[in-house]
């Protein structure tokens, strides 16, 4: 047997040689190796840990200055280097061994090999500033949780009953990385049966013992090390969800763990975060069933404006921009999705405020377009808009706790709506019809004259409130049992899922630790519910020696849920109400999570390093085909997009580095937006040359005009608008959990983290104006 081929694996044993479990963890480091070679590692292993007397001296042996180092009683001429090694070693071994000896040695002869070889220039290459990599905001990634690498037994059953036998690579919760034995071809997206077959041996679980699991096949490909099949999981069966996840956590300390999953999460997070607070764009949800279409809208600080916008006579107008009528006849324009221009403005008659909106559609249809913009652009309050039209269904992405419920409200969604301000000094009217009517009374079908609907909420994505529900203050005496520990104490407040109690003793509860409660007051209240042994978990400790619990299983949520709801509902005067600061709303998590899919525009992130403002990241949805493709041209990169329409021609000096420079000369706040026009010529070998102008680039309006019906002809035209805002950088507490597990694993990427979001101060929003501006 070469040892050579397993040094690694020798290394990890080392250590363990006199722990109990060693012959197991040799099995498992040594997967798939014979009994007499497993023998040998074992032989190999005692030799080297064999006590060794023998002195290394190597001044006769390198060029280098040796000096004397004593290590457990015994004289050596070492390098420095050597030093550091023997010390390494010992460490490793315990004493001063044979593999001690042997591993100095070995480092002496790597060095002398390193200097004789002659170093090699190095040819850095020239990288392409214009380059960024792309990501994933929305959360479709495709790979959804971490991975162990992992070498076990399993046998793998296709479709038509032919079963083959094979070996995991990496496991997670939601897929396979299977390594067969040969190379064969099978059909993407079948269906594939794996059985656990060494690891039902190893633990005995009936979740996974003798079970067959169901895989869908999604890629396979040729290795260096091997033939390899990626599957992901199809099958509903919790109890081996939870096994293989508690299997990982339990034993990621000994085998590899895919720490760069974790480091690309927490980083989507934190970018996510600041996207959502930074958003210019209002999300705004729909049912197309229902006669009021509207059912809400998230606000964040970026976009609250424009709700304050469309107020008029204290009411809500946005409601009458999705009436029952006009929701039709843009849906009947959606194929499948709907992007186009909004105008709005209010006027004053006789003491009474109007409010009028219309659509680039409906201006058309009416040839009203020329005559509604010139008259609305006289008023302080026009404003015109981008609104995008899509099908949108919630579903839940992320396992959520006992009390974070999906909000019925959810239920209702059938679509998704942006509205996102625009420039009113950037109309291009380049279709204007000389025969339109002049008669300002024509407006008036486009005041909003419908019956006012209902409230419709609008839902904070930031709120100050963090409580999910009302809370009453109610004094009843309680007994709590922590493990053998058992006291009493009372209620201070409660709601339907939570506690504020206060021990008459000093305890000691542990955050997040599992506690049970004996109702014993209200008990003798209710023949109805058992109030004993209800679960909870430790959230936080406050002064006085009180607690904040939360419910922590269902049976104890559905219990205590109920009671209390008849408790209140029957005693209406009774229980005295803690306020919320803000309105109620739903967990600000799925709040969130419903948002993620309003991040359909480009976005690029602006970090400043050494003074100097540079794009580092970005983040376009596969949603966004034209913006894809534009951001896309001439990178060859998998994962990357070229913003070489946004810098061309020194473009970035004029609408980045001058407007960052602005705002932190007059310490205001940053929002900064332009028109730009993209000319793309195909030149040879499927290479475009990039034009990009703004405005200000024409000599007259009439000179914009041209170049843009001109190149509008050729369709080597695309118009952006392009706005630049100020962002925040999130708490790093949206990523504690990844960061805790980077820490461990792979500090450097915790850094990394935190270096390159904290230095991130500016986004970039572009949208694809094309259509709306052409006509087309």
């Amino acid at each position: 047997m070469d040892f050579k081929a397993y040094q690694s694996q020798i290394r990890t044993l080392i250590p363990l040689r006199n722990k109990a479990d060693f012959s197991t963890m040799l099995d498992k480091i040594f997967f798939g190796e014979s009994t007499s070679d497993k023998f040998l590692v074992k032989m190999e292993l005692s030799r080297l840990a064999k006590p060794c007397s023998r002195i290394i001296d190597l001044r006769e042996k390198v060029t280098d200055d040796t000096q004397q180092f004593m290590h457990q009683e015994i004289m050596h001429y070492l390098t420095p280097s050597a030093d550091k090694e023997l010390t390494a070693a010992i460490k490793l071994y315990g004493e001063y061994t044979i593999g001690a000896y042997e591993q100095v040695l070995e480092h002496v002869q790597k060095v002398k090999q390193e200097k004789s070889i002659k170093p090699v220039a190095k040819i850095t290459p020239e990288v392409d500033p214009n380059i960024t990599e792309n990501i994933q905001l929305n959360n479709h990634s495709k790979q959804s949780a971490a991975r162990m690498f992992f070498v076990s037994k399993i046998t793998v059953i296709l479709e038509d009953g032919s079963e083959h036998q094979a070996s995991t690579s990496n496991i997670s919760i939601t897929g396979l990385k299977v390594k067969l034995s040969e190379k064969s071809n099978y059909l993407d997206d079948q269906f594939i049966k794996v059985d656990f077959t060494a690891l039902g041996n190893d633990y005995k679980d009936k979740a996974i013992t003798g079970q067959n699991i169901t895989y869908r096949l999604v890629k396979q490909q040729q290795e260096k090390t091997g033939f390899y099949l990626y599957l992901n999981l199809e099958d509903d069966k919790p109890a081996f969800v939870n096994f293989i996840k508690l299997f990982i956590r339990s034993n990621q300390h000994k085998y590899k763990l895919d720490v760069h999953y974790y480091f690309h999460l927490a980083r989507e997070k934190l970018i996510r975060t600041s996207t959502l607070m930074g958003l210019s764009s209002l999300p705004l949800y729909l049912n197309a069933a229902h006669n009021s279409p509207l059912i809400f809208s998230l606000r964040n600080q970026a976009n609250k404006e424009i709700i304050n916008d469309w107020r008029c006579d204290n009411a809500n107008q946005l409601p009458f921009l999705f009436s029952e009528k006009r929701l039709a006849a843009m849906l009947n324009m959606a194929q499948p999705t709907l992007a186009t221009t909004v105008y709005c403005f209010t006027y004053m008659s006789e003491g009474e405020e109007f409010f009028l909106s219309a659509t680039e559609e409906e201006l058309k249809k009416e040839n009203l377009k020329h005559l509604f913009i010139e008259y609305g652009r006289t008023k302080p309050n026009w404003r015109c808009y981008h609104l995008t039209l899509q099908k949108n269904i919630y579903e839940a992405k992320k396992t959520y706790g006992l009390t974070d419920i999906k909000p019925s409200i959810f239920n209702d969604i059938t679509h998704l709506a942006t509205l996102t301000e625009i420039a009113t000094n950037e109309i291009i009217e380049i279709d204007h019809r000389s025969d339109e009517k002049r008669d300002l009374n024509l407006l008036n079908i486009f005041v909003h004259r419908e019956k006012q609907p209902g409230f419709v909420p609008v839902y904070d994505l930031f709120p100050d409130e963090l409580r999910k529900e009302e809370r009453y203050s109610f004094n009843s005496v309680i007994k709590l049992t922590a493990g053998k520990d058992i006291c009493t104490g009372k209620i201070v407040d409660f709601s339907t899922s939570g506690l504020k109690i206060q021990l008459s003793a000093k305890e000691s509860l542990a955050r997040r630790s599992l506690i049970k409660i004996d109702f014993i007051d209200l008990q003798k209240l209710s023949k109805q519910f058992i109030l004993s042994n209800i679960e909870y978990h430790v959230i936080s400790s406050g002064p006085n020696n009180t607690f904040h619990l939360q419910v922590a299983t269902r049976d104890s949520y559905l219990t205590m849920n109920q009671f209390f709801s008849i408790l209140i509902k029957n005693n209406p005067t009774h229980f005295q109400v803690i306020p919320l600061k803000a309105n109620k709303q739903p967990v600000t998590s799925r709040l969130r999570e419903a948002a993620e899919s309003a991040l359909h525009p480009a976005f690029f992130y602006v970090s400043t390093q050494n003074l100097k403002a540079k794009i580092g990241l970005s983040s376009i949805a596969d949603t966004s085909k034209a913006l894809k493709q534009l951001f896309n041209i001439n990178s060859e990169a998998i994962g990357s997009n070229n913003h070489l329409a946004l810098s061309n021609k020194r473009l970035l000096e004029r609408i980045l580095h001058t407007p960052l420079r602005t705002v932190s000369t007059l310490e205001n706040s940053l929002n900064f937006e332009c028109t730009i026009y993209v000319q793309k010529i195909l030149v040879a070998n499927k290479h475009w040359e990039i034009n990009s102008y703004l405005d200000e680039d024409f000599k007259s309006k009439e000179n914009k005009r041209k170049f843009i019906l001109e190149n509008k002809e050729l369709k080597q035209l695309q118009i952006l608008h392009y706005r630049l805002t100020s962002i925040k950088a999130p708490d790093l507490a949206v990523v504690s959990s990844e960061i805790n597990i980077l820490s461990c694993y792979a500090k450097h990427l915790g850094q990394r983290i935190e270096e390159e979001i904290l230095k991130i101060n500016a986004m970039i929003q572009v949208i694809d104006r094309t259509k709306q501006i052409l006509g087309d």
